[in-house]
């Protein structure tokens, strides 16, 4: 990697470490999605309810299963609690909820959207207060007798502000309404906390899930609402609180969750993928291929010589290595001095002494001493350092032939 490749790669990392501590410095937006959820502290989350819950005294036991599995094993005489942004049922679920009420339960559902499968089963429907967007929406709760509040009870936050209708045939009591806080108003105060009898039993319907959330209880003023609310439930017996219908609920599909959950775990998680991103960035790019040195050879004929020769030398028998010599003088003739070796000696020492430009008596010496070693059986350092000497005293009495080119 070339220095200014590191030099980036340096700030880059600098860049994304001092981005991901600003994040985790600056305060986290607030999120204003409903939840309901016992452990969540957003403003919409019931932390604070169920937190107030745990230390009253009453039968509280908490449901994790849908109302369809749930309503068989519950007592007769309960109240069932469901709150949530949303209550959605089916029909078979829904008479089976409203048989058990029948038979002396109390199903308690508070939710801005109630399933018309129940409304219509109660023979209830749900409104709106229409939209104005030339204003702010602030709502204003209030209750019926025989509950009272010392103040008046108002909302500033997003909110449909739901009210229930029914025709004249259907026997329900008000306990509550809520009217939109506006000279514009054409609807007034609508009634959004109901009680309709079933057999033996009561369905509560309460349209302002905001009164359980951590924001509507932080205020002394507003916890008051819920207090008069929770006062509708009969603690006299068990009270059953729905874990299970819940927007805010996670589910956790993989084990990833445990590292995303903390915010240290999270920033090194995500800073080490954009490591990982930079370096495969940078050094997936083409290098230059180190080129390989490529050394001369060296020239080993000299030490291929000693090798050979210490062969030679270190065996007792010379007599190889004799023959060999000879050989080589033969050929050495040969090529020089284009003669070829035969039976007739004396024409061959005149031919080498006429080429060669040695006296032809030395010749004739050369040539006898040479077969006298060459008719031996077995030859021995002696020999061989003598037949050496004389090659070589020959050789260096030579004038003629070291550069003859054949002729023709």
């Amino acid at each position: 990697m070339r220095k200014g490749q590191k030099i980036l790669l340096t700030l880059l990392s600098l860049l994304i470490l001092g981005v991901l501590l600003l994040i985790h410095s600056s305060p986290p937006a607030v999120d204003w999605s409903p939840s309901y959820e016992q452990n969540d502290s957003r403003p919409l989350g019931s932390r604070v309810f169920y937190d107030l819950v745990k230390k009253q005294s009453g039968d509280w036991n908490a449901i994790h299963i849908p109302p369809f599995e749930a309503i068989g094993e519950v007592p007769e005489r309960a109240t069932y609690v469901v709150v949530n942004q949303y209550f959605s049922t089916d029909p078979d679920e829904c008479e089976l909820l409203l048989d058990w009420v029948r038979s002396g339960g109390h199903l308690f559902v508070s939710a801005s959207n109630i399933s018309s499968v129940l409304l219509d089963s109660l023979g209830l429907s749900e409104g709106v207060f229409p939209d104005n967007f030339e204003v702010e929406r602030q709502f204003t709760l209030s209750l019926e007798d025989p509950m009272t509040l010392t103040q008046s009870i108002t909302y500033d936050q997003f909110h449909f502000g739901e009210y229930f209708k029914w025709g004249d045939s259907v026997q329900v009591q008000t306990l509550g309404k809520i009217r939109v806080n506006s000279s514009q108003d054409t609807v007034g105060a609508q009634p959004n906390f109901i009680q309709v009898r079933e057999g033996k039993g009561l369905v509560t319907l309460h349209a302002f899930p905001e009164a359980f959330s951590n924001y509507f209880l932080l205020d002394n003023t507003n916890k008051s609402y819920t207090e008069q609310v929770l006062g509708t439930w009969d603690l006299n017996y068990p009270v059953l609180l729905d874990h299970y219908i819940k927007e805010g609920k996670v589910h956790h599909s993989s084990p990833l969750y445990l590292v995303l959950g903390s915010p240290y775990l999270k920033a090194a998680y995500f800073t080490c993928w954009a490591l990982l991103v930079l370096w495969v960035v940078f050094e997936g790019k083409r290098k230059q291929k180190a080129i390989k040195v490529i050394t001369q050879p060296k020239n080993q004929s000299l030490e291929f010589a000693k090798t050979i020769s210490s062969i030679y030398l270190n065996s007792k028998d010379m007599t190889e290595l004799g023959e060999l010599q000879l050989k080589l003088f033969w050929d050495y003739c040969r090529r020089t001095f284009h003669l070829q070796t035969g039976e007739d000696k004396e024409g061959f020492a005149l031919s080498l002494a006429n080429k060669s430009g040695v006296h032809l008596d030395e010749t004739l010496t050369l040539l006898r001493q040479l077969d006298t070693l060459e008719t031996k059986t077995q030859l021995n350092a002696e020999d061989i350092q003598q037949l050496y000497q004389l090659i070589e005293d020959f050789k260096s009495k030579q004038q003629h032939g070291r550069n003859l080119q054949p002729a023709g």
